[in-house]
C-alpha cells in the first residue's frame, strides 16, 4: 500500500517531539519513557475540502505498516472516502440484510450505477457477513483494513450491554432495553466498541471514526434512543479502551461538534489547514495547556496540519491519496435506499 501511493518508510526520528506524532501511531506495551502505553486517539478537525479523508487514508496506511494491526474504518451509508484503499479492504455487512449497493457519479447530471452484492467483490478485496459485534471481532485479521457497515437491526448490541458487570444507564421511557432495533443504526458502535474491549480478541485495534460528531452529537440528549446514555456509556468505556489495545481516531468539523463528554477523553488533536488553531487552553475542551501561542494552521496548505497535546505540537505533512474512481459507493440496506 505504502509503494502504491509512493510514500516514505516509516521514521520516528524524523519528528522532532516523539511524545506527540510518534507516540500516537506506535502502539506499544512497553513505550519509551515520557510516552504512554496502550491505544492511543485523536480528533481531527476541520471544514470540508480540508484533506480530512486523504489523512484518514494515509493514517491507515501507517498504522498498517507501523502495528501491523486491525484497522476498522466505520462504514457509512451517505459517505465512502475509503475508496482509495478498497483494493486492500475486507468489506463487512451484517449477516441477513438485504444490501444495495450503487455508485453515484460526483456530477450528478450522470446516470448512477447499481451493483449487485456480489460485484463489489470487484472492488474491494473481499466481503465478509457478521451476525453481532462479538461474531465480528472474532474474525478481523491482523494486519489488515476492515470497513464495517453497522447492523440496522442491532442483533446481538443489547446481550453485549447487559453481560458487563459495571455499565448501567437509564434505559429510554417506554423501553425495556438499552438497545434495540429501532435505534439508529450508528448507535451499533457504542455495542462494538463495549464487546471489543469487554470480550476482546485483544489484538491492537484501531477505528478510524469517520464523523465522530454523527454518533456523539454535543446535542445528545435522553431521547428514545438513549443517545445521551449511549455517549455516557462509550465515556465510561474509554479508559479500559486504552488498557486493552484499542486507539480511536475521530474525524469532525470543529470540536464543538462532538459530544464534551468524550472530547475530554481524547489526548491528541490534529489542526487541519484553512483554520487556526487553539492558542489557548480554554478552546480545547479537556486540555489544561496548549504550547502553541500563535496561529499557525491557518496558512497551511492541504496536505499539511499540526498535531498537539497538552504539553507539546509539531506540524506535519500527508501525501495524496487519489480515489481509483470518480463514483462515489453508497451501501445501505434496501430499506434506506
Amino acid at each position: 500500500m505504502r509503494e502504491e501511493f509512493g510514500m516514505s518508510a516509516w521514521d520516528r526520528d524524523t519528528f522532532e517531539f516523539p511524545s506527540v506524532i510518534p507516540n500516537c501511531i506506535e502502539h506499544s506495551w512497553d513505550s519509551p519513557v515520557d510516552e504512554n502505553d496502550g491505544g492511543t486517539d485523536w480528533l481531527a478537525r476541520g471544514k470540508p475540502g480540508t484533506g480530512k479523508s486523504t489523512l484518514a487514508n494515509y493514517l491507515v496506511v501507517r498504522l498498517l505498516e507501523v502495528n501491523d494491526e486491525k484497522v476498522v474504518w466505520r462504514g457509512s451509508s451517505s459517505r465512502s472516502e475509503w475508496l482509495p484503499l478498497a483494493p486492500w479492504t475486507t468489506l463487512y455487512l451484517p449477516a441477513g440484510i438485504d444490501i444495495s449497493a450503487r455508485l453515484e457519479p460526483k456530477d450528478p447530471t450522470n446516470d448512477p450505477v447499481d451493483l449487485d452484492v456480489d460485484e463489489l467483490t470487484e472492488i474491494v478485496r473481499e466481503v465478509r457477513r457478521y451476525s453481532d459485534p462479538r461474531d465480528l471481532n472474532e474474525t478481523l485479521d491482523e494486519g489488515s483494513l476492515h470497513v464495517v457497515y453497522p447492523d440496522p437491526r442491532m442483533r446481538g448490541c443489547q446481550e453485549v450491554y447487559a453481560q458487563s458487570p459495571e455499565k448501567r444507564y437509564d434505559t429510554p421511557a417506554k423501553r425495556e432495553t438499552l438497545f434495540g432495533p429501532q435505534d439508529p443504526a450508528s448507535h451499533w458502535w457504542f455495542a462494538w466498541l463495549l464487546a471489543r474491549v469487554e470480550h476482546g480478541p485483544h489484538h491492537w485495534t484501531s477505528l478510524i471514526f469517520d464523523e465522530i460528531g454523527d454518533v456523539c452529537p454535543q446535542s445528545a440528549k435522553k431521547d428514545s434512543f438513549g443517545t445521551y446514555q449511549k455517549v455516557e456509556l462509550l465515556k465510561d468505556t474509554w479508559v479500559d479502551m486504552r488498557k486493552f489495545g484499542v486507539s480511536v481516531y475521530a474525524f469532525a468539523h470543529s470540536e464543538t461538534d462532538v459530544h464534551q463528554m468524550i472530547r475530554r477523553k481524547l489526548r491528541w488533536r490534529v489542526q487541519m489547514p484553512g483554520t487556526a488553531n487553539p492558542t489557548t487552553a480554554s478552546d480545547v475542551v479537556g486540555f489544561e495547556s496548549v504550547r502553541q501561542n500563535r496561529d499557525m494552521t491557518s496558512q497551511y496548505d492541504i496536505g499539511h496540519g499540526l498535531m498537539y497535546t497538552e504539553s507539546n505540537y509539531e506540524d506535519f505533512n500527508w501525501d495524496d491519496m487519489p480515489s481509483p474512481s470518480s463514483y462515489k459507493l453508497k451501501i445501505a440496506p434496501e430499506d434506506e435506499r
